[in-house]
């Protein structure tokens, strides 16, 4: 056992590094999961195609499926580029139903126009 070392942490040989309030808080770096870019998509998308429907409202419902179909691949493309390709297949299949999803909502509400 060693006495000298007044910290409880693991020996800075170790390479894990603490901060200033002790070495029960180990300081890390953000690294994105797939669930962080399946919610920022879903969240994006939802609140562009509620604000697309709306301004849409007045116009042809082709045009409204056509623009929200447009921005439904963009927010795909974002996805994908930011690290979702990398992910497992099921985030990636996720990710897909759940923007077709949305867009399918969209597409309900423009059908009686």
């Amino acid at each position: 056992m060693r006495d000298e070392e007044d910290d409880y942490g693991p020996p800075a040989e170790f390479g894990v590094r603490s901060s200033d309030l002790g070495s029960f808080i180990p300081e890390g770096s953000y690294r994105p999961v797939p669930i962080v870019w399946l919610t920022a998509a879903w969240v994006v998308h939802s609140f562009a195609l509620i604000v697309l429907f709306f301004l849409l409202f007045n116009k042809s419902a082709i045009y409204t499926l056509l623009i929200t179909a447009i921005v439904t691949f963009w927010v795909t493309h974002w996805t994908f580029g930011r690290g979702m390709a990398e992910a497992g297949t099921g985030w990636k299949v996720a990710t897909v139903v759940l923007l077709a999803i949305n867009w399918l909502f969209v597409a309900m509400g423009t059908y009686g126009r």
